[in-house]
């Protein structure tokens, strides 16, 4: 039993931090007409999508009969499901934006936020997305999940993900620390997607390759490419402050 449960557990966070890379990996295309390496990790994995995905698992597992109508059910858990993957969104930003001095994703500009790392809109999504899961895919997931469990090759493969997944979060927080000791030196917060940017419109400005795997990789060296931010976040400033 407690073998089952380890491997469904193991194939909702790989499923769900999978998926959500290949989306955050199209919007960037979208929105930046780059294709940029989302997320912290190095792999195809975001953690916070897995864990969501983990919850959204939980939550529609939950037993509410207790709740009389069958529809208000559904909208408790879909508000439930809202909530709480907000409040995971907010732990995460608030961490890495204070203890590290990274911002992951930065919601500053958007109308209501709370310290640029939570605001209405995305909280809206993240029901939205919760109210899809719940109505449409928990039962199909869960039949897959139970396949899963009864497949041995699968237990390889987990194996192998798990495997380069705790080798890419050492490996993540290592370059991540780097950049705290910079930010902290400086005074400042590190927008993440945006140094990554920068280095990817430096490397066609130089004609150099581009490291997509390791996007904080550049020839100049991270620091460097720091010290580069810095200058760029000065002159945003200084055009600001003309206007």
């Amino acid at each position: 039993f407690a073998m089952k449960v380890l491997t469904a557990l193991s194939a909702l966070f790989m499923l769900g931090g999978s998926i959500g890379w290949v989306l955050e990996l199209c919007y960037r295309r979208l929105a930046h007409g780059k294709w940029i390496n989302p997320g912290f990790l190095a792999g195809p994995c975001l953690p916070l999508y897995g864990t969501g995905v983990l919850l959204l698992y939980g939550f529609c597992s939950l037993d509410l009969s207790f709740i009389a109508s069958s529809v208000l059910r559904e909208v408790v858990r879909i508000l439930l499901l809202a909530v709480v993957l907000t409040g995971i969104e907010y732990v995460t930003g608030v961490v890495f934006t204070r203890f590290f001095h990274v911002k992951l994703w930065d919601y500053s500009n958007r109308p209501g936020n709370i310290d640029g790392v939570i605001c209405p809109l995305f909280s809206v999504i993240w029901g939205a997305l919760g109210a899809g899961y719940a109505l449409f895919l928990h039962p199909y997931l869960v039949r897959f999940v139970e396949f899963l469990a009864e497949n041995p090759i699968y237990h390889f493969f987990s194996g192998m993900y798990i495997g380069v997944f705790l080798v890419d979060v050492c490996y993540s927080f290592h370059v991540v620390t780097k950049i705290r000791q910079f930010a902290k030196e400086q005074a400042l917060d590190v927008r993440y997607e945006n140094l990554k940017l920068q280095i990817a419109r430096r490397a066609e400005e130089l004609k150099q390759r581009r490291n997509f795997v390791f996007p904080l990789r550049s020839p100049a060296g991270l620091r460097e490419e720091l010290a580069q931010y810095r200058e760029e976040l000065r002159k945003t400033l200084a055009r600001k402050m003309k206007k």
